[in-house]
């Protein structure tokens, strides 16, 4: 069950979106709440129309540089007056925090829904986010930010429990295990379908109790250089089977791919 659409539904709203059957907006379980500021660069998506829905949390996102926003391409339909941004708000209610902006233009990944995996868009704002530092992205084509058995971090306003919905305030965020691409693929083979695990776009983690959920698409895994506050984004939260369950691990769009960017054609314009 798509775990975006069934949050729309539950609030009355229709939009279309080219969507993978598993894809996940999905919450942290198993994990812990976040200190005010400790990432600024996290973004939500809120819907703008229908006006019924106006300010709905739809999506995560990152801020990559001042005028972008890194997310899900199932996140997000093609009209980008469907959607605005919160940039650097830890809680949702808090209207002091974080910058909001329209969003002028949106780009996803041409082969999304086409092939496995390319789970990505960009949205370009219609102004810049000041005085908020981006989180750094890999080198584009290497692999050391995705060692099987390191422990990344994932964060998002997404479901926290597997068994009734409950979506959080307050930004949270939990460590996640990498799994290798062959346990990957064991867990998502080719009988999945569409959602087939892909390893040039691809990376997965999570363990049973520890994974990202409903509400967390879009949103960022980061790995964090030892003794600092840097944050490195290693993924986008795209699919998975369930959530948190054993042998299901949450699938994440890999943005140090190189197979990744070379297809993503130039931006919207």
């Amino acid at each position: 069950m798509l775990r975006l659409i069934a949050t729309l539904l539950a609030i009355g709203v229709t939009l279309t979106f080219a969507t993978p059957v598993q894809a996940r907006p999905a919450p942290i379980i198993g994990g812990v709440d976040v200190p005010d500021d400790a990432y600024p660069f996290m973004a939500a998506l809120r819907l703008k129309r229908p006006p019924s829905a106006r300010g709905q949390v739809v999506c995560g996102g990152s801020l990559i540089d001042a005028v972008t926003v890194l997310t899900a391409a199932h996140c997000v339909g093609n009209d980008p007056e469907d959607l605005e941004v919160v940039v650097g708000r830890t809680v949702l209610s808090n209207g002091r925090q974080g910058q909001v902006r329209d969003v002028a233009a949106i780009s996803s990944h041409p082969r999304f829904g086409r092939e496995p995996g390319y789970d990505v868009a960009l949205l370009h704002l219609d102004d810049a986010v000041v005085s908020i530092r981006p989180i750094l992205q890999p080198t584009r084509g290497t692999d050391a930010l995705i060692r099987p058995g390191a422990k990344a971090t994932v964060i998002g306003w997404g479901n926290t429990d597997t068994g009734l919905p409950h979506r959080p305030d307050r930004l949270r965020q939990v460590d996640v295990p990498l799994l290798s691409h062959n346990e990957c693929a064991i867990a998502y083979g080719p009988e999945m379908g569409l959602d087939a695990y892909n390893r040039a776009t691809d990376i997965c983690a999570g363990v049973e109790g520890k994974d990202s959920c409903q509400g967390d698409s879009g949103g960022p895994i980061f790995r964090t250089v030892p003794g600092t506050q840097t944050h490195i984004q290693i993924g986008v939260v795209s699919r998975g089977e369930g959530c948190a369950a054993q042998g299901g691990p949450g699938i994440y769009t890999y943005t140090g791919s190189q197979q990744l960017w070379d297809t993503m054609g130039p931006p919207a314009g």
